[in-house]
């Protein structure tokens, strides 16, 4: 799912006039260029990301000019719904795995590309992706994405400064570490846990699918694929955890009434609360740039970045078993299988997923885990706050999460997300609701396939 990863906004990489929804034959051409046009539409990467993306692509590439337009998370599937079916529909767009993004409601829009990469990448070009990227990208037979990044999740990205401005430690082994350390935070008048619910993005199945691990390892991804049911006693004990982190302040009370993109992040960059829980996809803002103009887009004036880091998730449950990173392929590019300019989102999409240089563009961004096999980030030149401290923990959680434990959203469909999102949403928002009550209609409105 991975969502959009800052405040959004819509803007266009653009080379001369060009309308949003053109193809190439539609866009002017001038004496100085013979240019093919792409048009990309996304919830991901953000502006700022999908940007450096599109001019390092133009730089080997003059002659195609790439066109990028980022929507929220909640407003790209019916956009590209109502597109696709009108027939005016980007050249190439994202699919990520499962959820309200993923590839049993955008892969039917997209060509298949198996062809595609055994040309590029010879008769074994699978292998040449992370595990089981390729294959978290099939629908009904046909590849319809390749991969762009992998991402994981299961931990929290803290505000280190904040943290040591108060005396706390930055290792909180237990639920009861986690309130105490909220309990600090809350007598200073800072945030400990911001979290948004308001909206039907996966951010909090995230943290149900963390929580999870502590009472029953497998509990969670069994359910999803219906070897176990959500009106089990485990996820009674999920949602009731919930509840209780409102009530003891982990969470602030306006968990119910914003969303994680944009009010959440924001809240936790312009560094009013100590934590938050986010994927890998957040490593992005631990860079100096990339933190202030973030800061400044969450309505901080002159702002000074602080050090992020990432902090392993507590034992909720208190059995000793806390969460480890869990996650899967984020998304992959395809291409409109009746896109007017196949040639030129062939070269696009291939550039992006499948050679050394667009991949290392990529993960410099550290936006995403590497989806091509022998590329890592080049972390002493990306500009971190405390490079020191930072280019240890990131490193070890960037392995960490190309070996994941577990997938996160690959076999979740919308109308499971939906239903999961909503259980979170009434155990937060009703208080007179029996929480198992809850559990059993979410188990009433999941929809589990084959995977």
């Amino acid at each position: 799912m991975k969502k959009n990863r800052t405040v959004p906004f819509v803007a266009a990489i653009t080379v001369g006039m060009a309308t949003m929804l053109g193809c190439a034959e539609d866009t002017p051409k001038d004496d100085a260029a013979d240019q093919a046009t792409v048009v990309w539409w996304g919830y991901a990467p953000d502006t700022s990301v999908g940007e450096l993306w599109a001019a390092e692509f133009m730089k080997d590439h003059p002659d195609i000019k790439v066109e990028y337009t980022n929507y929220e998370n909640v407003d790209y599937a019916p956009a590209m719904e109502a597109a696709m079916q009108s027939g005016r529909g980007p050249d190439v767009f994202p699919v990520a795995t499962g959820g309200v993004t993923g590839r049993e409601l955008l892969g039917p829009y997209g060509m298949d590309l198996a062809s595609i990469a055994e040309e590029e990448l010879g008769p074994l070009w699978k292998d040449q992706f992370g595990p089981g990227y390729v294959d978290q990208l099939t629908y009904d037979g046909a590849i319809v994405a390749l991969p762009v990044g992998g991402v994981a999740t299961g931990f929290f990205w803290i505000n280190k400064d904040l943290f040591d401005t108060h005396g706390v430690s930055t290792e909180l082994a237990t639920y009861d570490d986690l309130k105490a350390a909220c309990e600090t935070f809350g007598a200073a008048g800072v945030t400990c846990l911001t979290m948004g619910v308001a909206s039907l993005d996966c951010f909090i199945i995230d943290l149900m699918h963390t929580i999870s691990q502590s009472y029953d390892h497998d509990y969670f991804l069994e359910a999803v694929l219906g070897e176990r049911s959500f009106d089990d006693p485990t996820f009674v004990a999920i949602l009731d955890k919930l509840r209780e982190m409102l009530a003891d302040g982990v969470f602030a009370q306006n968990v119910v009434s914003i969303k994680q993109y944009p009010e959440a992040n924001n809240e936790f960059l312009s560094g009013q609360a100590a934590m938050v829980h986010m994927g890998t996809w957040y490593a992005q803002y631990a860079k100096r740039d990339g933190m202030i103009a973030s800061m400044e887009a969450a309505g901080v004036s002159n702002p000074t970045p602080f050090t992020m880091m990432p902090m392993a998730s507590p034992d909720f449950a208190g059995d000793g078993h806390p969460a480890k990173p869990f996650g899967d392929v984020d998304y992959g590019m395809a291409i409109n299988k009746d896109t007017k300019n196949l040639e030129a989102a062939k070269t696009f999409v291939l550039w992006l997923t499948s050679t050394k240089t667009g991949q290392q563009t990529v993960v410099n961004a550290i936006d995403l885990l590497p989806a091509l096999t022998g590329v890592q980030p080049e972390w002493d030149n990306l500009g971190l706050v405390d490079p020191e401290i930072q280019i240890p923990a990131f490193t070890e959680l960037f392995d960490e999460g190309a070996n994941p434990d577990g997938w996160r959203l690959m076999a979740i469909t919308s109308e499971t997300n939906n239903a999961l999102v909503v259980a979170a949403q009434r155990a937060l928002s009703e208080p007179g609701a029996s929480t198992a009550e809850i559990a059993k209609q979410a188990e009433s409105e999941v929809f589990r396939t084959d995977f």
